[in-house]
């Protein structure tokens, strides 16, 4: 018996160490693995920077050097390279203690007054008539570095000088880079060092309650750096103005005349809009509208880059016009088409040649009786397109080519 059990000890004794190495060799590959899955990125990292062979089949350009995935063509890299930065990156610390305080401190230095100096003609009852220097008021925002100012287009319409007034009071002339009077944006131009930049915030994410902080020159620039606090009452509103179809942002925080191309700040002392106006009146309280940052940012972008805003074009002929029916044509002695009441300055109808009471019968083969047959030849072409219109004129029917302008289509 004592041979079995000392047999059976040996086989135990061996079968324990057989199963002590494997459990020592399974702990040391775990461990390995885990290091080499906590180093991995570096070896990848120093594999990309030592010039690890990669394949491209693609054709390298003209300078040998193949197309990295993703990389844009040279000349829109040149020019987002090129492009003024609109807005500071830099973060602002608010105090949340008293923040209303904290981001007037931080952005009013970024908020300054304009002044628009232009020349009315004035008539007494004797229909003498002469020039009078006169005085507008607003507000700006600096938006760059560089020195350019965001504000209103109707801050500075008509100008023949235009200054801004620094946080410090300081008067420096300003250049109008260029204006868009259908989204209401200008853009101007200061010689300054040191400028303080407003952070532009996005407003796509106000919501309808948030808190909100108007910055600006209410009344002209006596009282400049004015604060008022209010919410957002609607972050989108729909509004037709002058015939312009705006989408702004609602707000009851106060906006008055001056504070026009003023700064609509959010809480974390970014501008989410620019104030343009409010509605007023005695049945009226607490209505005021900015146009948000993501409207204004890449329209004053283009402004900077062009001088202008690009809107698409439909074809146009730069005349104002009335049907000839068959009973106005009994009646005058016109034949029935469409005639040219006025003809705008610079038009494509100008400079074909057609006149006011020239008759409009045919255009692109196609006979013109009413307005809508005219448009729709017109909608059936292109901008710089070529037709042939016929006409009359004192009784002589004749054919012009007229190459087609354009008119902003707007939406």
């Amino acid at each position: 018996m004592n041979d079995f059990y000392e047999f059976d000890e040996a086989r135990y004794q061996r079968k324990s160490r057989i199963k002590g190495y494997i459990f020592v060799a399974i702990i040391f590959l775990l461990i390995g693995a885990l290091g080499f899955y906590a180093i991995s990125p570096y070896i990848m990292a120093d594999n990309n920077q030592s010039g690890g062979q990669t394949t491209d089949n693609r054709e390298p350009d003209n300078s040998g050097i193949a197309q990295l995935p993703g990389e844009e063509k040279d000349s829109e890299k040149d020019r987002d390279d090129n492009r003024v930065a609109l807005g500071s990156s830099e973060d602002l610390y608010i105090d949340p203690s008293n923040p209303v305080a904290d981001i007037a401190e931080k952005v009013e230095k970024a908020v300054v007054g304009i002044t628009n100096k232009s020349e009315i003609t004035i008539s007494d009852f004797f229909f003498r008539e002469w020039t009078q220097e006169t005085e507008g008021y607003g507000s700006g925002i600096i938006i760059s570095e560089e020195g350019y100012v965001l504000t209103n287009h109707h801050v500075i319409e008509n100008a023949k000088q235009l200054f801004v007034i620094m946080h410090d009071g300081e008067t420096v002339e300003a250049e109008l880079i260029g204006s868009d009077p259908h989204s209401d944006i200008a853009v101007l131009k200061i010689d300054v060092p040191d400028l303080t930049v407003a952070k532009i915030g996005d407003s796509d994410k106000v919501r309808k309650g948030d808190f909100a902080i108007a910055i600006g020159n209410p009344l002209g620039h006596e009282l400049a750096g004015s604060v008022n606090f209010g919410v957002i009452s609607a972050p989108i509103r729909t509004l037709e103005l002058d015939g312009r179809t705006m989408e702004l942002i609602q707000t009851d925080a106060a906006i008055n005349r001056g504070n026009s191309g003023g700064a609509l700040v959010n809480m974390n002392g970014e501008v989410i809009g620019m104030n343009t106006l409010k509605f007023g009146g005695n049945l009226v309280e607490g209505l005021g509208f900015a146009i948000p940052s993501n409207v204004f940012v890449p329209i004053a972008q283009e402004i900077i880059e062009t001088g202008k805003v690009t809107y698409p074009q439909k074809p146009w002929l730069g005349i104002t016009i009335r049907e000839i029916t068959e009973a106005l044509s009994k009646e005058y002695g016109y034949p029935v088409g469409v005639i040219v009441i006025d003809i705008q300055e610079d038009s494509a109808a100008e400079e074909a040649g057609i006149r006011p009471g020239d008759v409009i019968l045919g255009m692109d083969g196609k006979d013109i009786e009413t307005i809508d047959d005219l448009r729709a030849v017109l909608e059936s072409h292109e901008v710089g397109d070529v037709i042939e219109i016929e006409l009359w004129r004192r009784n002589t029917e004749f054919t012009l080519k007229v190459k087609l302008g354009g008119v902003d289509v707007v939406e």
